[in-house]
């Protein structure tokens, strides 16, 4: 909350005072000045975001579990995420910058749209570098007997597999997920899951995913979060002082665009929960043990944030992914409109320099979580 109400006051008082036409070039011609000003204002959001970092990376999962993160493991994690988005933050300002002067706003909105798709493509490996996540390629007889059960059973119950990719991570709150374009997707599973879940838990963990992207709520999830992050672009590239031609538009634009997605941070939660019930509901329907279910996503939140039980308030502002409560007592079946749409938006707000991307109480200072953000 201190991290995300931090950004969004700053984001509104430079707005409001016009601090970007008198701080930085508005020449709408190519200058040295232009990525040095982009580096200069990705330091700054470092020198806002670092004590929160520290705060969200180091010191309190050392207060939850002790001895969880290392100084130095830290460290060396940090330094290696944010050159990671600093790269990519600044290929995408050049970007934008460029496709801005010469084609306008609609050439602009053009790159930030091959930007997205991009990062839909490479999120397994963007994820793999900013986390420093390796894939486990030889896997051992007892996981790949335990993996075998869970794809025999998801099949039983009536789903098409796809290929699983397992990471091995230090986060616990890593959970994985689904990358890779529509109809070319593979299911994201993180290494230690297979020493918490049981293989029948492990199927359910599966199934849910295989439905997400058999019933085509992933891909609408996809749809939602570029519609959403394109829009918020679009719209700040209109406000007083902004554009897509000069850093210093461009920078009105970023800022407007913060305030964009804190409005999303407020409202898109429901849509992900809404798909979160459907498919639990789905996938019992279609042979799956509720005490099965109920004991995975237990043990999957024990690993995140250990909070079976939130106020109703505090869920639907802050939280996409349910609690193991609610879950266990939602009754009543539904169509899955958008799954994970909340947190692909923030993934997404990459191509547009999106400040609150890693401001998040889920993912702050955790760089494994930078990428994949956690999902049901």
């Amino acid at each position: 909350m201190t991290g995300v109400g931090l950004i969004v006051l700053v984001s509104c008082w430079l707005c409001l005072a016009g601090t970007p036409t008198r701080w930085l070039p508005t020449s709408q011609q190519w200058t040295f000045a232009d990525p040095i000003s982009l580096v200069t204002l990705f330091a700054c959001l470092l020198t806002i975001m670092f004590p929160l970092d520290v705060l969200g990376g180091f010191v309190l999962p050392n207060r939850a579990r002790p001895d969880t993160v290392t100084l130095r493991r830290f460290a060396r994690q940090w330094v290696r995420g944010v050159s990671i988005q600093g790269v990519i933050f600044l290929s995408s300002g050049l970007l934008i910058l460029a496709s801005g002067r010469l084609f306008g706003l609609l050439g602009a909105a053009a790159g930030v749209s091959t930007l997205v798709i991009l990062l839909v493509i490479f999120q397994l490996t963007l994820t793999r570098l900013t986390g420093g996540l390796c894939e486990v390629v030889e896997k051992s007889s007892t996981d790949q007997d335990v993996l075998v059960q869970a794809a025999r059973q998801a099949t039983a119950w009536g789903w098409r597999t796809r290929p699983v990719v397992l990471l091995t991570n230090r986060d616990s709150g890593f959970t994985g997920g689904i990358v890779g374009l529509p109809r070319n997707e593979t299911i994201v599973l993180p290494a230690t899951a297979l020493n918490h879940l049981s293989p029948e838990q492990l199927a359910v963990t599966v199934a849910r995913r295989l439905e997400a992207i058999q019933d085509g709520s992933r891909t609408r999830g996809l749809l939602f979060a570029f519609a959403w992050v394109l829009t918020g672009f679009t719209i700040s590239s209109m406000l007083p002082d902004a554009g897509v031609s000069s850093v210093a538009e461009l920078v009105t634009t970023c800022l407007g665009f913060t305030l964009w997605t804190f409005v999303g941070l407020l409202f898109l939660p429901s849509l992900s929960r809404q798909a979160s019930f459907a498919i639990d509901t789905k996938v019992l329907a279609r042979g799956a043990s509720p005490e099965a279910l109920h004991q995975a996503v237990k043990k999957l939140d024990q690993l995140q944030d250990d909070e079976p039980k939130r106020p109703a308030l505090i869920e639907t502002i802050f939280h996409p992914v349910p609690s193991v409560e609610r879950r266990r007592s939602h009754q009543g079946s539904s169509t899955p409109i958008a799954w994970h749409a909340a947190r692909m938006t923030l993934f997404f707000s990459w191509a547009c320099m999106g400040t609150l991307s890693r401001a998040v109480h889920c993912n702050v200072g955790r760089t494994e979580l930078w990428v994949m953000l956690p999902t049901d």
